[in-house]
């Protein structure tokens, strides 16, 4: 368990040193390399190396900067971005087409963080309560669409920003995990504003409840998940059913109906 326990610390650690602010006040208005990548140009197996398995938590920069010098030097990959850049016009020698994809890679780069920060706490917990349970988190399922596999269960980490977007929704094929990024002061203010229903304010207050029991949000605005998001997994692993009622429960609380 201390192994486990030391690793989340660790991670947390790196994830409350990024400076989201500012990458987010950097590269927010750099889109202009959004069309599908080619499998060849993915940043999945450089992320899981080193955030997950090698736990080797470089800043962002430094990460783009080796992931860049591997495409780079791999010719399937160099190939693979020379037919990409047919859809532009770079008229500084990379520089512009670099810039728009490092924007791309920092979206990505920011999302798997948040899947890999419940691996860890998944690991954890179970260490902590002692349970024989393994679990698959990889670049290969992520490709397919799977965030995380226990036994026979996939699942996925879906982020919501909104009250009604939270009611977990999947499919016969995933169960899907709600990870909400609510605007909590936003929130906050429309649980007390006389301009908001009485109906509506309660549901904001419990939305707000909700969130402050399965998630903790770092100073630099990173969410993070709380170990009791996790233990009703751990608890019904055995019985699926019993899992997507502890999600779909979740995800009720976190709209404010219940």
């Amino acid at each position: 368990m201390e192994v486990e326990k030391k690793a989340l610390n660790f991670y947390r650690a790196f994830l409350q040193s990024i400076p989201l602010a500012e990458y987010r006040e950097t590269l927010k208005d750099v889109k202009w390399v959004e069309q599908d990548l080619y499998p060849e140009m993915l940043p999945l197996a450089s992320i899981f190396r080193n955030y997950w398995h090698n736990q080797n938590f470089l800043d962002f920069g430094s990460w783009f900067d080796q992931f860049w010098n591997e495409l780079h030097s791999n010719p399937l990959s160099v190939s693979a971005i020379k037919d990409f850049k047919k859809y532009y016009f770079d008229k500084d020698n990379d520089g512009w087409f670099r810039l728009g994809f490092k924007a791309r890679m920092y979206r990505t780069w920011v999302s798997l963080l948040t899947q890999i920060d419940f691996y860890y706490v998944l690991s954890y917990v179970i260490a902590k309560r002692g349970y024989r349970i393994t679990f698959e988190a990889n670049a290969v399922l992520d490709q397919k669409g799977i965030d995380l596999r226990i036994g026979g269960l996939d699942f996925g980490i879906s982020k919501v920003s909104q009250r009604k977007e939270a009611r977990s929704g999947g499919s016969k094929r995933l169960i899907v995990l709600p990870y909400a990024v609510f605007n909590i002061k936003d929130f906050t203010r429309k649980s007390m504003s006389s301009r908001v229903t009485p109906a509506s304010r309660m549901a904001y207050k419990k939305s707000v409840e909700a969130f402050n029991n399965y998630f903790i949000q770092l100073d630099n605005g990173f969410v993070v998940f709380k170990e009791d998001y996790v233990i009703p997994i751990i608890e019904n692993i055995d019985n699926p059913e019993g899992i997507k009622a502890a999600i779909k429960k979740i995800g009720e609380e976190l709209s404010g109906e219940s």
